[in-house]
């Protein structure tokens, strides 16, 4: 009997040593400038650093195991610089100089919805007014959801999911349903939860309701601005974010119409100090900014605020009046605020 034990479980090792996949992340740099540097594997979900190693002769290679048919989003980094890599079993390449990543199904899957995502920006670059831009992020929301829906088991599908819900203003309770058709394990991923936190919040900073107050590290705060018994525009935008940048003519025309009467502050987030300051003497910003750095995620976490530019409108009382304005929907709304 204990020799039929010993055999079964012996039985049941190999079994599952052969359900076990090795990955390999081979990076190849076009020179080296980046021998000595340290390359990060971390989570996407997360951001937990999975793996690390430093570069040598141009080449790094970042391993480990998985369980059968097991797979996730990753995020290579180095030096600041990130490219998306969906981890599986077999060699993954990844070519630095492009960003380049092939090898695996998963990833040619990947570089396919890249190139068709790619094409929906393009034509909305083309289309610039009001109708194209709420076209393509309508066709930007049912890619993502046609590409979680058709990846739920692998690693694409929680990445196709946290795009759907960022193109979308969901309420708790409609996320919750949508999450009833995904695997159980998507309500404890932590962007899944930082979704429902935003639905949330949204939820609290509606129109309608009180701005919700915040400090900037120079203690300069939103209430610096708003409630203050003028109409207030608050901006949240970024040096990199070129929507928000084409916002900004729009704020500028605005401001040259209404400064006596209102109030104009801008809020950089996710954005490097030296980066804002060299945006707002670009774009010849006039108004104050409040600048936090990289990491400043205290006003869009208050707001629910998960994709920018996020234009918000306060009354003089500080109620809410209007949020997510662009375009001619933000000149309009502050235009018929602005009505004696």
């Amino acid at each position: 009997m204990k020799k039929l034990l010993f055999i079964a479980m012996a039985l049941l090792a190999i079994v599952s040593c052969r359900q076990a996949q090795q990955y390999r992340v081979i990076v190849t740099f076009p020179d080296n400038a980046t021998d000595g540097d340290t390359a990060y594997l971390t989570s996407y979900d997360s951001g937990d650093t999975i793996l690390s190693k430093v570069i040598a002769n141009k080449n790094v290679v970042l391993g480990g195991e998985l369980n059968s048919n097991e797979s996730f989003m990753a995020r290579l980094i180095v030096n600041g610089k990130r490219v998306l890599v969906a981890v599986e079993g077999g060699d993954i390449h990844v070519t630095w100089a492009d960003g380049k990543v092939t090898g695996t199904p998963l990833n040619t899957a990947m570089e396919a919805l890249d190139k068709e995502l790619e094409a929906i920006e393009a034509q909305a670059e083309k289309d610039t007014t009001e109708a194209g831009a709420a076209a393509a992020e309508q066709m930007m929301s049912q890619r993502f959801y046609d590409a979680f829906v058709a990846n739920k088991e692998n690693a694409i599908g929680p990445w196709a999911f946290n795009y759907f819900l960022m193109y979308n203003n969901f309420s708790p309770a409609q996320i919750d349903t949508i999450l009833n058709d995904a695997p159980q394990y998507y309500r404890d991923l932590t962007r899944v939860k930082q979704a429902i936190n935003a639905a949330k919040q949204l939820e609290i900073t509606a129109e309608g309701k009180p701005f919700v107050d915040f400090a900037a590290p120079d203690g300069r705060k939103l209430s610096d601005f708003a409630g203050k018994g003028k109409y207030t525009l608050v901006d949240f935008w970024a040096s990199w974010c070129g929507p928000c940048r084409r916002e900004i003519p729009n704020i500028k025309g605005l401001y040259q119409k209404y400064s006596s009467k209102m109030n104009f502050v801008g809020v950089a987030v996710w954005d490097k100090p030296d980066d804002t300051k060299q945006a707002i003497t670009e774009l010849q910003i006039p108004w104050p900014v409040l600048e936090g750095g990289v990491n400043w995620k205290e006003p869009t976490d208050l707001y629910g605020i998960s994709g920018i530019p996020h234009i918000m409108l306060v009354a003089p009382d500080g109620h809410i009046v209007a949020r997510g304005l662009a375009g001619d929907k933000l000149i309009e709304a502050v235009d018929k605020a602005m009505q004696p």
